[in-house]
């Protein structure tokens, strides 16, 4: 009988000193943030829808230039359309091209990481209204209002990433993988300085639109070509930069 009550005892006190040791561990262990991939699935999902939709506005002018006598005479009318199409979508898969060729170095994510790509996918969603506006109005007297909301929508993302950098005191916290060409320190120098030069940029050609609309909208264009090779450019100013951040 002492022998049994000895057992039970010392099981007792093994069973405890376990679910001590437990609850030890479950307090120094912390919630983890969601995984880069799910980012990178919304943001996918996000470009993929607008653009679609982009589309729409060529698709939705197909009844009325129907109806005129000479099909295309009236689809040169609405060249506005077309080429605020055209130029969408250069925005939008150009943007796609370099989110997945810096993204694909990224590891990890935080509070900040997460809100960034949130901002940058709402203003990714934003982008067919400002496609539409400017279709809409390039050829009317509202033409600087046109160039003026379509450039919002093109550099609104680098604002507002400004915006969420000053909370970090523009020290921006991604973590790199060891595949990044070049030092993680010189990438997260580099990004703040093309972040705040692209935000400035972005400010004086919307601002140059309310005055001068065309000269503006070719600002953008030139801008938006400059983007549509992100992993060439990457390569081309990676010595350049080496040497301007590493001095």
């Amino acid at each position: 009988m002492i022998w049994a009550s000895l057992c039970i005892s010392k099981v007792s006190q093994l069973f405890s000193s376990q679910v001590q040791w437990e609850r030890e561990s479950n307090l120094e262990k912390k919630f983890k943030d969601i995984s880069h991939h799910f980012i990178d699935t919304l943001s996918d999902g996000v470009f993929s829808i607008a653009l679609t939709l982009l589309g729409l506005n060529v698709v939705e002018m197909v009844p009325e230039i129907s109806k005129s006598e000479n099909l295309n005479t009236a689809i040169i009318e609405h060249w506005p359309t077309f080429f605020a199409y055209l130029l969408g979508f250069v925005v939008l898969f150009s943007t796609w091209y370099q989110y997945h060729a810096g993204s694909q170095y990224t590891e990890g994510t935080n509070t900040f990481v997460v809100w960034q790509h949130g901002f940058q996918m709402a203003w990714v969603a934003l982008m067919p209204f400002g496609v539409a506006v400017l279709a809409h109005n390039l050829d009317t007297p509202n033409r600087k209002w046109g160039v003026f909301y379509f450039g919002i929508c093109l550099f609104g993302s680098y604002w507002t990433t400004i915006i969420l950098g000053a909370f970090v005191k523009f020290k921006f916290p991604i973590s790199y993988i060891s595949d990044l060409p070049i030092p993680a320190e010189l990438m997260q120098k580099a990004t703040v300085i093309f972040m705040g030069a692209t935000a400035l940029l972005g400010a004086v050609l919307v601002s140059v639109s309310l005055f001068f609309p065309w000269a503006a909208l070719v600002g953008y264009g030139i801008y938006v070509l400059s983007n549509v090779s992100p992993v060439h450019t990457f390569n081309r100013s990676k010595p350049l930069l080496e040497k301007i951040l590493t001095r």
